[in-house]
């Protein structure tokens, strides 16, 4: 919790437009533990699932059905979800101001691989079957958890829910970041389909990934009940306007946000004489907090 709270100190210290979120951050194995996947903690304290490498022990996970939902990290995200609103309630402005914000529980094809591993590639094209078995068992487990954990959060704002101390149209946010790896033709019948299942039943939400995934983008824009997208941005990628130029014209025409779209090198300067008038919400990042509020100030003078 304390870890959490300091991007809400910063928030409060710079007045940025940011808003204070919590969650519970147990990294990206929290949904593959709940069907006994082990996992072990990184370099930068989140988790990774290790994956079961072989056919014959998805099957075995298969037979199993859905799982406990408090199997695995369930229950510690559960129950860390309540520890943080019963520790907000004895600040009632906190209580108001900080939200308790659904987990990562990735996405269906995020999740089979991180089940499967990184062998899940080969099964696209040497066992699919399987692998759809899985992604249909990934997401009704999805939706079930996602049900559970929404009993204990304060994530939603009319159309909106809060996510990375933003607001996003719709109720969840799904990450692909694995499908990145995947050609548009594989991405249309492994990934978009689950994802679609998802959206449909909380009534629309956001999809994020990390990485380029150019091969399918505009596919992905036609996702049925996604209302905005959001791009992680690894060191070794620049997503500039020259990205969303490409981009914007379709995602204008399909009234599909983007969310929180980082800047560098003092692109920020650029945003109120670029095109990009709506629909789309910039990040800055800054090294203190003197420099937060030096690039605030001068984003509103400019």
């Amino acid at each position: 919790m304390y870890n959490e709270l300091l991007p809400a100190v910063n928030v409060a210290e710079v007045k940025n437009h940011l808003v204070p979120c919590i969650r519970a951050n147990y990294g990206s194995a929290i949904l593959p533990s709940l069907f006994g996947v082990n996992y072990r903690i990184m370099n930068e304290g989140l988790t990774w699932t290790e994956g079961v490498g072989s056919s014959e022990k998805i099957k075995e996970i298969l037979d199993k059905g859905v799982p406990d939902l408090r199997a695995g990290l369930g229950a510690r995200v559960i129950d860390t979800q309540i520890y943080y609103a019963e520790k907000l309630g004895y600040f009632p402005k906190c209580q108001k101001y900080i939200h308790i914000y659904h987990p990562d529980l990735q996405g269906p094809f995020e999740v089979a691989h991180l089940i499967w591993g990184p062998d899940i590639y080969y099964a696209l094209y040497d066992e699919p079957d399987l692998v759809h078995e899985l992604l249909d068992l990934v997401t009704t487990t999805y939706i079930a958890f996602m049900k559970e954990l929404k009993k204990t959060l304060n994530d939603e704002e009319d159309e909106f829910c809060y996510q990375w101390n933003t607001l996003y149209k719709g109720k969840v946010v799904i990450r692909n970041d694995s499908a990145v790896n995947i050609s548009k033709e594989m991405y249309l019948e492994f990934v978009q389909p689950y994802d679609e299942r998802i959206l449909k039943e909380f009534g629309a939400g956001s999809i994020h990934y990390c990485g380029r995934g150019d091969q399918w983008i505009f596919e992905m824009m036609e996702t049925e009940g996604m209302e905005v997208m959001n791009f992680g941005h690894p060191p070794n990628l620049i997503f500039g306007f020259e990205f969303l130029n490409e981009i914007y014209p379709k995602l204008k025409e399909k009234k599909i946000g983007v969310a929180t779209y980082q800047l560098k090198d003092g692109k920020w300067k650029e945003i109120k004489s670029s095109p990009f008038k709506t629909g789309v919400t910039f990040s800055a990042s800054a090294d203190s907090r003197a420099m937060a509020a030096q690039i605030l100030s001068e984003y509103n003078n400019c």
